[in-house]
């Protein structure tokens, strides 16, 4: 390991900026590297990358269902929730500073 306690803090500085490139360049070298062992397995088995990721039993390649949103602020539409997973901290403060329940926040 290099001893980094003489340098100066150019020094430092355009050390890390070189690692930052390399570091770039190796990780796209990676991608192309997987990408082509990819592409020679779905080959060697008669099939392409699109049919690989379309295997029935797997969700890849299925389109995302979106769910839309049942609850809105109404000072603030932009905040929204969809009823699912937990309570955002903004129901939960609507609620607790207006007294209101929360289907008072339904969008109708």
């Amino acid at each position: 390991m290099t001893d980094l306690s003489n340098y100066s803090l150019d020094q430092l500085k355009d050390l890390q900026t070189q690692i930052k490139s390399n570091i770039a360049s190796r990780e796209k070298e990676a991608i192309a590297n997987v990408q082509q062992q990819i592409l020679t397995l779905a080959e060697s088995v008669g099939m392409t990358v699109a049919q690989l990721m379309n295997i029935k039993g797997t969700k890849m390649g299925k389109p995302v269902k979106t769910v839309e949103p049942r609850y809105r602020h109404p000072d603030s539409p932009e905040l929204q929730w969809t009823g699912r997973g937990r309570k955002p901290h903004w129901i939960q403060a609507y609620i607790d500073t207006t007294g209101k329940d929360l289907d008072s926040l339904l969008i109708k």
